[in-house]
């Protein structure tokens, strides 16, 4: 009977030296859930926030994007207005009637659709504009022509719908069509690289895009001015778009974008500070 005591009692001491041990030890940290922004849209767009995407994520914890491929302003707008998307990448605000949906747009900067030619052709830094309408409509064929080597122009242009194209006709082709000779586009993407990859080739690209993709292409200043200059006279407003009872989840984005550190990266890249 007296063994039974003592080991009831070593047992009850044990189990109070077990709880107290346990209840010494700290509590597991709480990590907050990941939020995931998933964004698509304009090819320049996806191209820069993919660029951006590893400092935001390292600046913002609990917050990632997950950018996918894009190809227009318009599938980012139908992404998110179906609930595909958070945020649409866009190359221009958004219109009376997407406003009236509820989307917001904060607006990155703007954007130098620039004339990118490929590294063969040499001693063409700047057009003016009738040289560029020459070279579009397929009047001009030669880049001897404007100054550079005796090599064939291969044009590449995108389609009448996007913004690059848009920009063009806006500030210098107007109504004048393509040449018969061009390839027609429809993605940023393609355009970098076909003009990146074809010799005596020349396009329309955002500037941005080209810096973040680093691509081997040159840029060709239109009467003097470059694509990264205020003066420049094809600028576009590229921002992001997306619903305003998501706001709470896009501000971070937001947040960083318009900081110190996104400034500066968006700068980098090419965007000229809005007017």
């Amino acid at each position: 009977m007296k063994f039974r005591l003592v080991f009831l009692s070593l047992i009850g001491s044990l189990i109070l030296a077990s709880c107290g041990g346990f209840a010494a030890q700290p509590p597991t940290p709480t990590v907050p859930p990941l939020v995931t922004l998933k964004v698509s849209g304009s090819g320049t767009v996806t191209i820069v926030l993919d660029t951006l995407t590893p400092a935001f994520e390292t600046a913002t914890p609990g917050y990632q994007l997950e950018v996918l491929p894009g190809r227009s302003t318009g599938s980012g707008v139908t992404g998110i207005l179906e609930g595909l998307l958070d945020i649409a990448a866009m190359s221009r605000p958004p219109k009376e009637e997407e406003t009236a949906q509820n989307i917001k747009y904060y607006e990155l900067g703007l954007v130098g659709q620039a004339l990118i030619t490929h590294p063969t052709v040499t001693g063409v830094a700047s057009l003016n504009h009738q040289q560029i309408t020459d070279i579009f409509s397929g009047k001009i064929t030669n880049w001897a022509e404007v100054g550079g080597p005796n090599m064939q122009i291969v044009l590449y242009v995108r389609d009448e719908d996007d913004s690059s194209t848009k920009g063009l006709r806006k500030a210098i082709l107007g109504e004048t069509p393509f040449a018969e000779t061009a390839t027609t586009l429809f993605s940023q993407d393609e355009m970098v690289f076909s003009v990146e990859g074809t010799p005596g080739s020349i396009g329309v690209a955002g500037w941005p895009s080209i810096l973040a993709l680093q691509t081997n292409v040159n840029a060709v200043a239109i009467d003097g001015v470059g694509p990264g200059e205020a003066a420049y006279p094809i600028l576009d407003s590229a921002g992001i778009g997306y619903l305003s009872q998501r706001e709470g989840d896009i501000q971070p984005l937001i947040n960083w974008l318009s900081s110190t550190e996104g400034q500066s990266a968006l700068n980098a890249l090419g965007f000229v500070p809005s007017k």
